[in-house]
């Protein structure tokens, strides 16, 4: 794939940022009165990945799938679901800003899983000092000191398995990227898209229902953001698992994960006018360099002359 890979990247990162930024416009909207909503809204748009992923794997060449794929793809499921209940909760019950911080590190699990599992390249000094500098810069752009929230123990064990989960769906990737079925992303996904509406419709039932809330709905406001955002998420997730297997880990899920956070703030500022603060500037910045270091560490030895 040679360089196309990082333009798929690319195009991945900014899909996310895209769809993103189409849930924040939905939230503020306030289509969604509950974490029931929510996991049903979720459930809905793995619908709109099963119709989509559906169409493309009929019209796929290679349509063939094993149960390998179908396994993986149940795994991936179960881990997404676990993903997005771990991250409503910990939201729930601790400050955003923190949270957020807390999921956007777990590129750490995924990039040390793939040097040891993939057996990639160790990690060197410059990617070393460019991770540290974009968990640096990562904490400056979400600022977790800006909530005076008290953090609880129940909190802790939300945010500390929301981020292993977050860190499980990059291993998932890189496991499926280096098995014997990498080439059935359409089936493995597929069977992903079906779990997840499954898992996520009972789930948002089951915490209303134990939380004392209504029966979850999603309002007529919400399915053009079920649409659109369907579409969006199955793209760059489609993406994701492809380019998990083409990328080296200290690269993929580093500059993937920081390049999100980063991006997002600056859409933040300029589509919904959210100010910046002179510390998330100089974070932007910071994080742009340290993604510069994480990504291009050769060039920087070359220019060292090591």
């Amino acid at each position: 794939m040679s360089n196309i890979k990082y333009v798929l990247m690319a195009i991945s990162i900014c899909l996310s940022v895209f769809s993103s930024c189409l849930l924040r416009s939905f939230s503020n909207k306030k289509l969604a009165s509950n974490s029931g909503d929510l996991f049903l809204f979720n459930a809905a748009l793995s619908v709109v990945w099963a119709v989509v992923l559906g169409i493309w794997y009929l019209a796929s060449s290679d349509s063939g799938a094993s149960p390998m794929a179908f396994a993986f793809g149940a795994a991936y499921g179960v881990i997404m679901c676990a993903f997005l209940f771990t991250k409503t909760c910990s939201l729930g019950e601790g400050p955003v800003s923190l949270t957020t911080l807390i999921g956007s590190c777990a590129f750490i699990i995924a990039t040390w899983f793939g040097v040891i599992y993939a057996n990639e390249p160790p990690i060197n000094a410059v990617q070393y000092i460019g991770m540290t500098l974009l968990i640096v810069s990562l904490i400056l752009c979400i600022n977790p000191k800006k909530s005076g929230e008290k953090l609880t123990l129940k909190w802790f064990a939300y945010a500390f398995a929301f981020f292993i989960a977050g860190g499980f769906l990059g291993i998932i990737n890189k496991m499926f990227g280096k098995s014997d079925v990498s080439t059935e992303v359409n089936a493995m996904m597929l069977t992903a898209s079906v779990v997840t509406a499954v898992l996520f419709a009972v789930v948002g039932f089951l915490f209303n229902k134990v939380t004392g809330k209504p029966t979850p709905t999603i309002q007529k406001g919400a399915w053009i953001y079920v649409i659109i955002c369907g579409i969006a998420s199955c793209l760059y997730q489609r993406l994701n698992v492809m380019l998990a297997k083409e990328i080296l880990s200290v690269i993929f899920f580093p500059v993937s994960n920081g390049s999100m956070v980063l991006l997002s703030t600056v859409m933040g500022r300029i589509i919904f006018k959210e100010r910046l603060r002179p510390m998330q500037i100089f974070g932007i910045f910071v994080g742009l360099i340290a993604i510069i270091m994480t990504g291009c560490s050769s060039l920087f030895y070359s220019l060292l002359g090591m």
